[in-house]
């Protein structure tokens, strides 16, 4: 199989972790010691992407996050553990 992927190196944004962009979601990457902590690092970077690139609220941002957000456990190996939180586009489409 061959994949092909773009990255880009946002130097004028503070990130938390990792983001990833598809054609259906907008992910982040969180890692930690623990699931607890890779689960709260990956919501909080999402968090902050729905505020800077989507102007959302810290309600808006809960109501979002609350009702859409789907996890995925990445890696869980000796002392690592990483979770992708992601969101489907078409949740953010506003009517």
């Amino acid at each position: 199989m061959d994949v092909e992927f773009t990255v880009d190196i946002i130097s004028s944004k503070p990130l938390m972790t990792p983001r990833v962009e598809s054609t259906t979601h907008i992910m982040t990457v969180g890692l930690g010691g623990t699931l607890e902590d890779a689960l709260r690092a990956a919501t909080s970077s999402l968090g902050q992407w729905l505020e800077q690139d989507y102007r959302l609220t810290p309600s808006e941002i809960a109501m979002v996050l609350g009702s859409s957000v789907e996890y995925t456990i990445s890696e869980v190996a000796d002392r690592n553990a990483g979770v992708v939180a992601k969101l489907r586009k078409d949740r953010l489409t506003f009517k």
